[in-house]
């Protein structure tokens, strides 16, 4: 009798732990971009980073079979402004964007010039629909088309 009471909770046991893993929830698979160096870039593209860095946002360019991600911050008063590009993940059909933003503190001392800061990242071309998260100093990260 002990033996199928013990029997039953194991079963009962492995039943929960199955139902458990195969819920509906997606897989985030980390992709790791290439950083290219600035001079390494295609001309296209550098004009797309000039004509894009006086503006907040995230945008999404197609070259030449790779997606590039751009994270612009727009035009600050100083140094000690940074966006960094952290993570970029697919969960179902999407790639999700997540963007580091930081400001200098009060006591920092920073360049006194006007800065534009800026993250770029490429990965493989890709349809998925691409949505930024922000961390840090900024709530949100406005989608430029």
């Amino acid at each position: 009798m002990l033996k199928r009471s013990l029997f039953a909770v194991v079963m009962v046991l492995i039943l929960i732990f199955a139902y458990g893993c195969t819920e509906d929830e997606e897989v985030k698979e980390v992709i790791v971009p290439e950083v290219p160096e600035e001079e390494e870039l295609p001309e296209e593209i550098k004009a797309w980073i000039e004509d894009s860095r006086d503006a907040f946002g995230g945008r999404t360019r197609i070259h030449n079979g790779f997606l590039y991600i751009l994270v612009t911050y727009g035009e600050k008063p100083t140094g000690g402004y940074t966006v960094e590009i952290a993570e970029i993940a697919r969960q179902g059909e999407e790639l999700f964007v997540t963007v580091q933003f930081s400001e200098p503190g009060e006591d920092e001392m920073v360049t006194q010039a006007i800065t534009y800061p800026y993250d770029l990242a490429v990965v493989e071309e890709t349809d998925l629909t691409v949505e930024f998260r922000a961390m840090g100093d900024e709530d949100n990260v406005p989608k430029v088309d």
